[in-house]
């Protein structure tokens, strides 16, 4: 038998020929393919961050996170998501700045009015590219101002004149000075010769706070979301002056928020919490699945509140409390109907802001536009997934009033008004 032959060792020229001839095979049949193909495989679409902890406030518009943390679509989209319920909007919003959280359900007037530094906060570059939800507002008014406080707001400079005789000061609620209701009811009230800031004693407190304000009879009037509503009108402390469609149909309120910094430098883990965001959103927008979603929110872990209280909002089913009802399931709570950061509606917002001298000077809206909508993280995001995106729409705004709002013509829109307070 012969003795088995001792394996030799590859010269080391040899190996350095064989790398070169492979690398230079390599190049050229890969030449001109996408970036990140290596050795036949593309590279990787997961999330550069795949735990993300994501902000809350415990009102109805927070559904759609809600439903994709508890439904799996976060996690399908490469995802391991918590979920941190938030006592105030100010902490949502710090706790995006800081980091704690990567996303947040947030008031649309939030990161805009970070990019101006509204009321004369630090600017700061948050973005806004997915509307989280629309209609659910509600402008609430005292049991024992009902009948007098109506949707002609006219009868509020009666009630607010008649208070200043007797030195008491009409007391108006708002969750956050420059949010979506505030900007309203300030708009609302100028139509009957009232300027809020100026006439009226205008707080910040959180929901629970103002109906229990309203039981005891410190505070007259405020604006919030559901289920507040349907529980101050069942709990007989509060009729609603009107609702929020009533004023301006399909507002927006609520946004999905990021950090600029953390959406330039994760772009895929953003795009993946977009992509869960609309399936979430397109589950929560049919209606057979209403009262599954207000099973789910309303256990304590998120709004801590009666189905009861939640279901109307979800279904459109509104009352008054002054023996007015409708059911109007057109006008409900909507999470999926138009998700697209529309840059009409932050001009809005901006020429708002700018009425009440919120910040100085003129601003330059397409260019804030730009900062805060992120379109292009939107349209990427629904094209990755296969749908079709909603679409930009730059018609009119029109109030209930007849005011028209043009987004090119926003600059002039917030100079238009004879009640204002513009600064610069």
């Amino acid at each position: 038998m012969h003795a088995p032959k001792t394996p030799t060792s590859t010269p080391a020229s040899t190996v350095r020929r064989r790398e070169f001839l492979q690398g230079s095979l390599a190049a050229g049949l890969f030449a001109g393919l996408p970036k990140g193909w290596a050795g036949g495989s593309y590279a990787s679409d997961e999330p550069e961050q795949k735990e993300v902890r994501i902000g809350f406030i415990a009102v109805q518009s927070c559904a759609s996170i809600v439903v994709a943390h508890e439904k799996g679509y976060f996690r399908k989209h490469g995802l391991t998501s918590s979920l941190s319920k938030e006592t105030n909007w100010a902490v949502v919003r710090d706790k995006l700045v800081s980091g704690e959280n990567q996303g947040t359900h947030m008031k649309l007037a939030q990161p805009i009015g970070a990019s101006v530094g509204v009321l004369g906060a630090q600017k700061t570059p948050l973005i806004a590219p997915f509307t989280l939800s629309r209609n659910g507002s509600i402008f609430l008014v005292a049991k024992q101002l009902a009948g007098k406080l109506t949707n002609d707001p006219k009868t509020w400079k009666l009630a607010a004149d008649g208070m200043r005789t007797t030195d008491e000061p009409f007391t108006l609620a708002l969750p956050l000075p420059f949010g979506w209701h505030g900007l309203m009811y300030r708009h609302f009230l100028a139509n009957g010769g009232i300027h809020a800031d100026k006439d009226l004693k205008v707080i910040t407190l959180p929901p629970a706070q103002m109906i229990q304000n309203m039981r005891v009879g410190t505070m007259h009037a405020c604006a919030l979301v559901e289920p507040w509503g349907v529980r101050g009108v069942a709990e007989k402390v509060c009729v609603i002056a009107m609702y929020g469609h009533e004023l301006w149909l399909d507002h927006p309120v609520k946004t999905f928020g990021m950090t600029a910094k953390f959406a330039d430098e994760n772009p895929k883990t953003a795009k993946a919490m977009l992509r869960a965001l609309h399936e979430a959103a397109a589950w929560c927008d049919d209606f057979a699945n209403r009262e599954e979603i207000a099973k789910l929110i309303a256990t304590p872990t998120y709004l801590n509140s009666p189905v009861t209280s939640i279901l109307p909002g979800m279904l459109g089913e509104f009352d008054w409390g002054d023996g007015r009802k409708a059911i109007e399931p057109r006008n409900a709570i909507v999470y999926n109907r138009d998700n697209y950061p529309q840059p009409r509606e932050i001009k809005w917002f901006v020429s708002q802001f700018r009425r009440w001298g919120m910040f100085e000077g003129e601003p330059n809206y397409d260019e804030i536009v730009k900062q805060v909508a992120r379109a292009d993280l939107y349209e990427e995001a629904m094209k990755e997934l296969g749908v079709t995106p909603h679409a930009r729409n730059d018609g009119p705004i029109k109030f209930w009033d007849g005011t028209v709002f043009e987004h090119a013509k926003a600059a002039e829109f917030a100079k238009s008004f004879p009640i204002h307070n513009l600064k610069g």
